[in-house]
């Protein structure tokens, strides 16, 4: 028989299929070919209706002004902190929750909603303006799923740069995976399963609740502990592993109470 011949099944079972047997493509070099601009983390409808009443003109030269104007402000609150030779721990994409013990970052859109104000004021899509190997410790929580997969690999080598070696990255997102299971276990008759009922209640159908976690809120991206265990190590993470709610090495925990039901939360080393 040719080497390149499938084995006869046999009788009763199905041939191999030859796809099986195609080893799976590393997620760096899966990601690359798609990279595309991620939306400003952060700017929620506000923007949209500044859009709809200020002239693109004017838009743009306010544009230029202010970020000018936050970058500098940002730089200078940066260069501080990190000026005091204190442990640096930096939540990025805060939202409406500041944690404590942590420099909470974020664009004003969203948390000036809520009168929540982050520490720093910054675009996530720009480098931040800290030297390499300076910080202690990285939180993105609920982030990630904003973000084009892509994008979301770039954020894990900022995050990268950032920390010294040994510092500690944490990243929260909702758990797909376990959602995906939920759904399945309802559809098969187990009423048991309630995360979808739990987490997303008073939906028609199990199925909207589910596309609910992919599209809404502005998610353009899923997650499970396999792909974001995969995208941590891509990043060149090492020691990278699940966590649970309040269980990270980094005290005090940045986990927001209110997104432990549905959470996923992984968490890795940079290397010596």
């Amino acid at each position: 028989m040719d080497e390149h011949q499938t084995a006869p099944a046999t009788p009763g079972e199905l041939p191999p299929h030859p796809h099986l047997t195609v080893p799976r493509e590393g997620l760096r070099s899966y990601l690359a070919p798609g990279t595309e601009p991620a939306p400003a983390v952060g700017v929620g409808s506000v923007a949209g209706a500044v859009r709809s009443l200020v002239g693109p003109r004017q838009r743009a030269a306010a544009k230029v002004v202010g970020t000018r104007l936050l970058a500098r402000r940002a730089t200078r609150r940066l260069a501080e902190l990190h000026g005091r030779g204190d442990r640096l721990l930096l939540n990025l994409g805060s939202g409406t929750y500041n944690a404590a013990g942590w420099v909470n970052i974020d664009l004003w859109g969203l948390h000036a909603l809520w009168g929540v104000h982050p520490d720093v004021v910054w675009d996530l899509r720009r480098p931040l303006p800290l030297p390499d190997g300076s910080v202690d410790g990285v939180f993105l929580e609920h982030v990630l799923e904003h973000l084009p997969a892509p994008v979301g690999l770039a954020a894990m080598d900022q995050a990268f740069r950032l920390l010294r070696p040994g510092g500690v990255l944490r990243v929260s997102v909702p758990d797909f995976g376990r959602y995906a299971v939920d759904y399945a276990a309802r559809r098969s008759g187990n009423q048991g399963a309630d995360l979808l009922s739990v987490v997303r209640p008073g939906r028609p159908t199990d199925l909207l609740a589910l596309a609910e976690v992919v599209y809404d809120h502005g998610h353009v991206s899923i997650w499970d502990a396999e792909t974001l265990t995969e995208l941590l190590r891509a990043a060149g993470f090492v020691e990278v592993a699940v966590s649970t709610y309040g269980a990270g090495r980094v005290d005090p925990s940045p986990d927001s109470p209110h997104r432990r039901d549905e959470s996923l939360y992984v968490e890795g080393v940079r290397p010596a």
